[in-house]
């Protein structure tokens, strides 16, 4: 028979770029991460999303660099749960991405799948190395915004938006 988990002893919250963790016993703040980067133009509040998994916290932030030609992006931040340390970053942009609309995040078995406008990325969740990148069979959504759907047996995807 197996054991219960033991409860998780940190809360992690994110909103507008910035992550918290807070003890769930207490209240107080275990540790902030503030997303780097620009925000998207045109966008409040920043699209950020958290989800826990061994150990790790992963960090789904839309972002922009630029300054006449802004050009959009997801970035996937993974934190040390405990301490919220850094542990790696990749950036998922694709070729023609005028605005940030949404984007689709799976977290499972070990890898990181992102769905962002036309482009399909898998990622290591251990180390952040690239598994493999190609163009949805979807193409770019067109008029509409591209909100792809992902699922595996027994998980389904979350959206940033």
């Amino acid at each position: 028979m197996n054991a219960p988990h033991p409860p998780s002893p940190l809360l992690v919250t994110a909103f507008n770029g910035l992550v918290a963790a807070y003890d769930r016993m207490n209240g107080s703040t275990a540790w902030t991460f503030l997303v780097p980067g620009k925000s998207v133009p045109g966008m409040r509040p920043r699209p950020t999303h958290v989800e826990v998994r061994d150990g790790r916290v992963f960090v789904f932030a839309g972002g922009s660099d630029g300054v006449l030609k802004k050009r959009v992006f997801l970035d996937v931040h993974v934190l040390d749960y405990e301490s919220g340390r850094p542990l790696w970053t990749q950036r998922v942009a694709p070729a023609h991405a005028p605005n940030f609309t949404s984007a689709s995040v799976l977290v499972e078995d070990g890898q990181v799948i992102v769905a962002y406008q036309d482009v399909l990325v898998a990622f290591a969740a251990d180390s952040g190395r690239p598994q493999w990148t190609r163009s949805s069979e979807h193409g770019d959504g067109g008029s509409y915004s591209l909100q792809l759907q992902m699922g595996i047996h027994g998980a389904r995807a979350r959206v940033v938006t």
